[in-house]
């Protein structure tokens, strides 16, 4: 059906675009449990890699992997190591230091349990 005196054209250019939301949103950081399990995980699939052969030089990826868990858990990644032994020792490596990391920050925050009398 057309409008009298309009155009198809100006019939859909009266129209207001709807807005359409961002949905670029800055995510939240994961809780520390979250990313040691993501951790474990890949140094499980390392560790198969280093049994069926250490020697051998580690993906690319995984080192990639791995330095992001180390740049969300706040400590020095593992680099590009050799063969997959030594990515194994340096995920081991970066494992220890983020736990020490996160106990001495969790030392550090106050209780926060609403006993005044520990205070």
């Amino acid at each position: 059906m057309a409008l009298i005196g309009m155009t198809s054209t100006a019939a859909t250019a009266t129209r207001q675009k709807p807005r359409r939301r961002s949905r670029a949103k800055a995510r939240p950081a994961r809780a520390y449990a979250v990313i040691c399990a993501e951790l474990r995980g890949l140094g499980g699939l390392v560790l198969e890699q280093a049994l069926l052969d250490g020697t051998e030089a580690p993906l690319g990826s995984l080192c990639e992997w791995a330095d992001r868990l180390a740049r969300e858990l706040g400590v020095e990644g593992v680099g590009q190591p050799e063969d997959y032994r030594g990515l194994l020792h340096a995920i081991v490596e970066m494992n220890k230091r983020a736990e020490s990391r996160h106990a001495a920050l969790e030392a550090a925050a106050p209780a926060g349990n609403g006993d005044v009398a520990a205070a």
